[in-house]
């Protein structure tokens, strides 16, 4: 049992949270930290004479009432296009293959690194048109019976550490490493690359903008669930940081 300021987080708590955690590494861990985080905000709602019908309502009273950051200027908007003019790039595509080793929360993340690993090493060491083979043989994704083909692909069409890699290598690359993401771990091979343009500032400015005020909320939101955390007595749990869903 978790206590949270004397209160208690029992087991049915836990186990009706568990459900929203399945893909996490740690589904009993994440469940728990939220409980707790949720926990500590509904107390200091009571203290700042908060009430909503919903808990997600509530939260939210009690981060605007509590958390605040400053709108980014137009300083602050052009020195970050500047710095990541690779973001803005328009109508480039890439034509991308790959192998992917699925990683459930049953499955043990070192082995399955190692065995997606050995896979790599052989196929390097064998003619490119055995890829398609591989991918058929090994991948976990629908995409083996087409010989692990994604086909051409865009900006912000796959997830965004599987986008920077691929869109980074060159044409008609195989890579040398593995490719993690939140779906496990890939071997990827491109073909054709069509590269595009950089958008203008101004066609981007707002986009910048709603960017860098929600990672300063997050920042804040994630400092402020933190400080709960060093001010309350928890017994039952070790808060390691205050990430959460609530941050989102």
């Amino acid at each position: 049992m978790i206590v949270v300021n004397g209160i208690n987080i029992d087991e049915a708590q836990l186990a009706a949270e568990l459900p929203r955690h399945s893909e996490q590494r740690d589904p009993v861990k994440s469940a728990s930290h939220e409980l707790v985080l949720r926990e500590l905000v509904r107390q200091r709602a009571r203290v700042l004479g908060i009430k909503q019908a919903s808990t997600q309502a509530l939260i939210q009273a009690v981060f605007d009432a509590e958390i605040q950051t400053p709108e980014p200027d137009e300083q602050a908007c052009r020195r970050y296009y500047e710095q990541h003019k690779n973001q803005f790039i328009h109508n480039d595509s890439v034509q991308v293959w790959h192998i992917l080793f699925q990683l459930t929360p049953q499955i043990d993340a070192k082995r399955l690194r190692a065995h997606a690993g050995d896979i790599l090493n052989s196929l390097y060491q064998d003619v490119p048109e055995a890829f398609s083979e591989y991918a058929r043989k090994y991948s976990n994704c629908p995409t083996s019976s087409s010989g692990g083909s994604l086909g051409v692909i865009h900006r912000r069409e796959t997830v965004p550490e599987f986008e920077k890699t691929v869109f980074a290598m060159p044409a008609h690359s195989l890579l040398n490493r593995l490719v993690d993401t939140r779906h496990g771990f890939h071997i990827v091979r491109t073909g054709t690359k069509h590269a595009g343009e950089v958008m203008a500032f101004d066609v981007v400015r707002e986009r910048i903008a709603d960017w860098l005020s929600q990672s300063s909320r997050r920042r804040a939101t994630s400092q402020y669930l933190q400080l709960l955390v060093g001010q309350a007595h928890i017994k039952g749990l070790d808060m390691e940081g205050a990430d959460s869903p609530l941050l989102q």
